[in-house]
């Protein structure tokens, strides 16, 4: 074992989801950087009556599971494994109560680790139950939903007890902590953006990077009403192509990892996403870009508007007042809000790291 003092990463599992991977990187490198060698675990998959219960009533009613790696080709499994290869990954087998004393700090985060939908059945890893207050760092973590219901609030109330000082990634989300368990929770940016864009371009890969122009579109929620009217004026009424992208990958896509997908937004002519992480790498790299609101499922678009409020983007938001398909390209006074956003992260971790 190093003499460094060690920092255990706590954050959503799975390599199929790029926003996930990145952000997993980019706080490997912000705790390295400040002289701390780093873990990220993952928890390994522990027996639940209730869960056993629903997955046995899926299999009856024939409502079968496809996990998105099962979807995924060898290939783009292979990108991932090959992004993956940069962050230091330990698999927890045994007893949590264990861990406190192999690591100095716990940080939780970011991503949507604190999204009661996401979290069932391990409330006591994404809220660190298993380490002592010390070491608890909640660094930028997600909730990812606009509002909650009685029980997710009385989780996350639970939750909260023993961390100090929390933060978040979205304004929405410090609200909720607030209404639910009076803790005041500071808002910092995603710790994407607080490494340079010539960071991430010595990780990017333009192996998959057409030559020629094209249009980039990252839609989770896939290709609704706005978009399609953004896509028609982006590709010039179908001039340029379309390279797509998803979490789930479907016909036709790129076998693109983590490192492909930086590329593919950089140099691209405009970006069309209703992606939180998406819409930071274009801001990064000052590729022009719209951003449409998701169709289906439960809102989580503030963690957008909290980006575009905080870095100067509303006018790149589709139906926003000052929106135009020539704003996208408009990054003036961004590069300084950036700064403000990546020096107000890293002074909050020292300070957290120092307490």
């Amino acid at each position: 074992m190093s003499d460094k003092k060690s920092v255990a990463i706590i954050t959503l599992p799975g390599s199929f989801n790029y926003g996930n991977r990145l952000q997993n990187y980019a706080v490997t490198r912000i705790y390295e950087s400040l002289g701390y060698r780093v873990d990220t675990l993952q928890i390994a998959e522990r027996f639940n009556l209730v869960r056993q219960l629903e997955c046995f009533a899926r299999k009856v009613l024939g409502r079968t599971y496809s996990s998105p790696e099962g979807n995924m080709t060898s290939q783009r499994r292979a990108a991932f494994e090959r992004f993956d290869s940069n962050i230091q990954m330990r698999t927890i087998d045994y007893d949590l109560k264990r861990l406190a004393d192999e690591y100095d700090y716990f940080s939780v985060g970011s991503d949507q680790v604190w999204n009661p939908s996401y979290i069932v059945y391990n409330d006591d890893w994404f809220f660190l139950k298993f380490a002592r207050p010390e070491q608890r760092i909640a660094l930028a973590p997600s909730i990812g939903l606009d509002s909650l219901d009685f029980f997710q609030r009385a989780r996350l109330r639970s939750g909260l007890k023993g961390f100090a000082n929390p933060s978040v990634r979205e304004r929405r989300g410090a609200e909720l902590i607030k209404e639910c368990s009076g803790i005041d929770a500071r808002v910092i940016c995603d710790p994407t953006l607080a490494l340079v864009p010539e960071d991430w371009r010595r990780v990017s890969v333009d192996a998959l990077t057409p030559q020629e122009p094209y249009v980039f579109t990252y839609l989770l929620g896939g290709v609704g009403a706005e978009a399609a009217e953004v896509l028609r004026m982006a590709t010039k009424d179908g001039e340029l192509p379309v390279v797509s992208l998803t979490d789930r990958q479907q016909d036709g896509e790129l076998d693109a990892g983590p490192a492909e997908f930086i590329s593919l937004i950089e140099n691209a002519q405009h970006v069309v996403t209703d992606s939180f992480h998406a819409a930071v790498f274009s801001t990064l790299m000052q590729t022009p870009l719209t951003i449409v609101h998701r169709d289906g499922g439960a809102s989580m678009f503030s963690r957008l508007e909290t980006l575009a409020q905080s870095l100067g983007l509303e006018d790149k938001i589709y139906g926003s007042q000052n929106y135009s398909i020539e704003s996208a390209s408009n990054y003036e006074g961004v590069e300084s809000c950036i700064n403000e956003q990546r020096d107000a992260f890293i002074n909050y971790l020292k300070v957290r790291l120092n307490d």
